[in-house]
């Protein structure tokens, strides 16, 4: 520890530091915290250190803020630094003084109306007013960049909603026989139509259908559960899973997915919609035994046609027992004329 003049003993002296109570007077108010203090070796005086006591203080603002749940001057520079602005560019734009940013960032403790209006401004679309109706008190490229910033947050928020509303539509309320006793994973449905689309390198969308049902049926067979929680629908073609062609919609255009026009019979003329993967499963998200039920469907029927597996998929016992546009219950799973070998 340097060296400290004792102002009692005339003389410089040794000196430990010592923790205790103190009340800080903060804003009027007096606030305790757990403070450091020199004290003399020898006449037990204690001694003023510049750095400790401001450190000291700077816990008692930090106490007070938590009191007060006022932001801390992290918070605010986080806040900040998400738009993109200068500290006196912020300043601005909220009608302060040009250094109030500033002097807040760097341990002022602020009033209840500034601390509510940066609580707000962590809002984009409550930013997006105050930027409308102050832009011209930015330079043109402080106003640009904002403006940037501000329409991508709030197209994060309008995707974010928009899965959310997705989840809620898809997920059905309850785990049961109609879900293969699992909550649905809108995640995982579409990482096993990425897995089999990518193992099979591309696949016609009635095929895919069925095979997405035969994974879940299997796993359901072979364990009493279901791979996605999917629900799974009697079409004339075969069983469907239930909203099928909004979630590969969404895989479309989230780059996930390529759908391309390809003829399957050519004699008849008939055109069929081929999915092709674009990006890797993310295979860490299925068990051992999911995967081995994925793979052993692959490898069972790569060489099908799309008619073939929709034949298939008409004998089994799951679709014979439902009738049309019925949910296929998984308790038909144990009839299945697939098992895992074992």
């Amino acid at each position: 520890m340097k060296a400290y003049f004792c102002p009692n003993c005339e003389e410089f002296t040794d000196v430990k530091l010592d923790t205790g109570k103190q009340v800080l007077n903060v804003r009027g108010e007096p606030i305790e915290i757990e403070g450091e203090v020199v004290i003399c070796q020898a006449c037990r005086a204690k001694i003023f250190d510049e750095e400790l006591d401001s450190r000291n203080l700077e816990k008692a603002y930090a106490a007070y803020r938590e009191k007060h749940k006022l932001l801390s001057p992290d918070e605010i520079r986080t806040t900040r630094e998400k738009y993109g602005l200068g500290q006196r560019a912020l300043s601005r734009l909220l009608g302060w003084g040009e250094i109030t940013i500033h002097r807040y960032e760097n341990g002022a403790i602020q009033d209840k109306v500034h601390d509510s209006t940066l609580r707000l401004i962590e809002d984009p679309q409550n930013m997006k007013k105050i930027f409308e109706a102050n832009r011209s008190k930015l330079t043109s490229c402080a106003a640009a960049r904002l403006e940037e910033r501000i329409a991508s947050f709030l197209q994060e928020d309008k995707e974010q909603v928009f899965h959310i509303s997705l989840q809620r539509l898809l997920s059905y309320p309850h785990s049961d026989l109609t879900s293969g006793f699992r909550e649905y994973d809108l995640e995982k449905f579409k990482n096993m139509i990425l897995y089999l689309t990518k193992h099979l390198d591309g696949v016609l969308k009635t095929k895919l259908n069925k095979l997405l049902w035969y994974c879940d049926f299997l796993h359901f067979k072979e364990t009493s559960v279901s791979i996605t929680g999917a629900q799974y629908v009697h079409y004339p073609y075969g069983p469907v899973p239930k909203y099928y062609e909004l979630v590969t919609g969404i895989m479309e255009s989230e780059g996930l997915l390529d759908k391309n026009e390809v003829g399957f019979n050519t004699e008849e003329g008939i055109i069929g919609e081929q999915f092709t993967a674009l990006v890797e499963p993310s295979e860490d998200m299925f068990s051992e035994t999911e995967l081995k039920v994925m793979q052993f469907i692959i490898d069972t029927f790569r060489t099908y046609t799309a008619t073939r597996v929709m034949n298939q998929s008409h004998q089994e016992t799951a679709y014979r027992k439902t009738g049309d546009r019925d949910v296929i219950s998984y308790e038909h799973a144990k009839e299945l004329s697939l098992s895992l070998p074992k």
